[in-house]
């Protein structure tokens, strides 16, 4: 029985506790300063759909450009060809308002802050776990790679305008969770549902969200994003999705 005893002990420890799983992820997060120079290519594919009161639109577009980040900043670089069709595109609907602009619609919403997120998502992932509560916690599997599965609700602070003037509740706010062994998150899901009210005007929404990582040197790199949302209310109804992928070089 004595001999036991070790192998018990060494099975006990062997056994993330639920407790200390979010922290064992703080404290490796924090490893992933992210300050090692990189460069990628990104793809990108946005399309959104409006209609109703305010807004009626569809488009779709697609832009590829690479990025560069060191010790002096973040730099984008956008292809030539790429900038010309958005300057033909943007030419073609001020002669016919009815066409749109998809290249130029999807150049706009870039946003140099989600693209130093996407190349170093520590910060935010820690972010997110700062308003996260553990539900549950199993083995699992990710794409055949072992890792825990760790399920949170998520409790968002809104601006205080949000709460006090369109009333915005989140009925459903879930983080998804896969861990290797070593603390490396392997990807995320989030889902949110909630609802907005203004006056006797009520809105819904939702939306969903999706992460795969990878690290290199001291980056947590977002390779794959995917999001989809869908809303409807104050006379108006929308949705939209976009993918993007990141490429090392």
């Amino acid at each position: 029985m004595p001999r036991a005893i070790p192998l018990v002990l060494a099975l006990i420890l062997a056994l993330p506790l639920r407790g200390d799983s979010i922290a064992a992820l703080r404290t490796f997060l924090v490893t992933l300063r992210g300050a090692e120079p990189v460069s990628a290519t990104i793809d990108v594919s946005r399309a959104r759909k409006s209609s109703g009161r305010f807004a009626n639109n569809d488009w779709s577009g697609q832009v590829q450009y690479t990025v560069n980040v060191d010790n002096t900043g973040l730099q984008i670089t956008l292809p030539q060809p790429l900038l010309e069709r958005s300057a033909r595109e943007t030419r073609e609907r001020e002669a016919d308002p009815k066409k749109m602009a998809p290249t130029r619609a999807a150049i706009d919403e870039l946003q140099p802050s989600s693209i130093i997120e996407s190349l170093s998502f520590a910060e935010p992932l820690a972010r997110l776990l700062d308003i996260a509560t553990l539900d549950s916690e199993r083995p699992a599997t990710w794409q055949g790679r072992p890792a825990r599965l760790l399920s949170l609700t998520l409790k968002e602070k809104l601006p205080p305008q949000a709460t006090s003037i369109f009333n915005v509740r989140f009925q459903q706010d879930h983080l998804t969770l896969w861990v290797a062994d070593d603390h490396t998150p392997i990807a995320a899901e989030r889902v949110r549902k909630g609802s907005a009210r203004f006056l006797f005007l009520r809105g819904e929404m939702n939306s969903k969200e999706s992460w795969t990582f990878t690290r290199r040197s001291d980056r947590l790199v977002v390779t794959r994003f995917e999001s989809s949302f869908a809303g409807s209310g104050f006379g108006q109804r929308g949705e939209g999705r976009t993918l993007q992928t990141v490429t090392i070089r």
